[in-house]
């Protein structure tokens, strides 16, 4: 900034302020500095919904702006404390960087930088929107460095320790596109969460793997017990080759669930359409039942309305009865928690807008960089615990007393 300018900018503040101590200055100060911020989030606004705020001309979305939320947001800054009103949007899909939804002390550009990568910015894009909405150029060399940066923390994220009990697990993968001897290829990326005794969610590790085998997964269950997981209780998964048998080997007391929807999903593909709706409405009645005995009776209904004119709808869903069946040797609460990988699929759903449409990756360390990132910002997020988490807990201990007792702090 130009001396000249600078004289104006401070003849304007002591003409306009009183300041008669070292306090008064700071105060001015974190004033300045959160009108500041506040500009670049409706700079940021302006981004993202493609025009600016005074704007007249024809809108390309149906978006717009709602005003600001309701309170005045207190953030931490190295200089101080200052507040600023958050903008919003009307489909909420606002999530300012320099300053996020759920964050109370404002980061430095270096943290702002990474958190740009890992929503799934290429360096390019990153160096574009410094320039665009904070009006700094950045060399793509720097920007390297600071992404690069993160290989170290990575690498002690997957060898990190792990609690020693987790009651629920869920296992899942997505594809995603990398790059082998200029042939893009889809690799398959598997991802583990787990629940804690605490309640709540903890993202224990991602692999890639071309192909599924019980050797595959009985060596990331070697290596989750070599980091420390003496046990698991459920696992919750759908029909990935080879883990049925892994389990069986490592974690021989583990009690394995496959998800319901993925169940629901598939024998909807064989549903004819116009009866798909009844005949899945007829399901549903099965597994959502209360006891063990009434999902029978509704299985033998299902059976008559439906064996004459649908045999193969009616073997496929007796095939799946010994999986909805095992349900119901749990109470209602545990039930919730395992008859579905949504948790799992929820994750992973927040991953994919962080790969696709980016191209493929250059290697799998790329990949492993960029899900870590989406990983640990997620988890920031996660402050809550599973509902009704006391009472699950209690019924834990109740059906897997001693299991359960010996990794509580009691």
């Amino acid at each position: 900034m130009k001396k000249n300018v600078k004289n104006k900018i401070i003849n304007q503040i002591l003409e306009n302020t009183k300041i008669t101590t070292t306090k008064d200055i700071n105060n001015v100060l974190d004033d300045l500095y959160g009108n500041i911020i506040q500009r670049l989030l409706e700079t940021e606004m302006d981004n993202h919904l493609g025009y600016d705020k005074n704007s007249k001309e024809v809108k390309e979305t149906n978006n717009r702006r709602n005003g600001y939320s309701s309170k005045n947001k207190i953030v931490k800054t190295d200089k101080g404390i200052i507040k600023v009103d958050m903008p919003r949007d009307r489909d909420g899909s606002f999530d300012p960087i320099i300053l996020s939804k759920r964050q109370r002390v404002l980061k430095g550009y270096d943290d702002i930088i990474i958190g740009m990568y890992a929503k799934g910015l290429t360096q390019e894009d990153i160096r574009q929107l410094l320039i665009k909405i904070y009006k700094i150029d950045i060399s793509k060399t720097l920007i390297s460095h600071l992404i690069s940066s993160v290989n170290e923390e990575v690498i002690k994220w997957q060898n990190r320790r792990l609690k020693s009990i987790y009651p629920f697990i869920y296992i899942d993968c997505l594809f995603i596109p990398i790059k082998n001897d200029l042939v893009s290829k889809k690799t398959a990326v598997y991802v583990m969460l787990g629940i804690g005794l605490d309640g709540k969610k903890e993202v224990l590790g991602i692999w890639l793997n071309e192909t599924e085998s019980a050797t595959f997964w009985t060596e990331i269950l070697e290596e989750i017990k070599e980091r420390g997981v003496e046990d698991i209780i459920f696992i919750s998964m759908d029909g990935l080759t080879g883990l049925d048998t892994a389990i069986e080997t490592v974690y021989p007391n583990t009690l394995t669930q496959r998800c319901v929807v993925h169940l629901c999903r598939n024998l909807y593909k064989i549903c004819p359409k116009k009866v798909a709706k009844n005949i899945m409405s007829d399901y549903k009645k099965i597994y959502q039942s209360n006891t063990k005995e009434a999902a029978l009776i509704e299985l033998e209904n299902f059976n008559d309305k439906y064996s004459e004119k649908y045999p193969k709808i009616v073997k496929k869903v007796n095939d799946s009865m010994e999986y909805i069946l095992l349900l119901f040797e749990y109470p209602k609460e545990i039930r919730k928690v395992i008859y579905t990988t949504n948790p799992i699929e929820s994750l992973n759903s927040a991953l994919r807008k962080v790969t696709n449409g980016k191209g493929s990756f250059p290697s799998k360390e790329a990949v492993i960089k960029v899900l870590y990132l989406r990983v640990r910002d997620l988890e920031e997020k996660w402050s809550k615990g599973v509902r009704n988490w006391k009472t699950i807990l209690n019924q834990l201990i109740i059906l897997h007393e001693k299991r359960i007792t010996k990794h509580l702090d009691l």
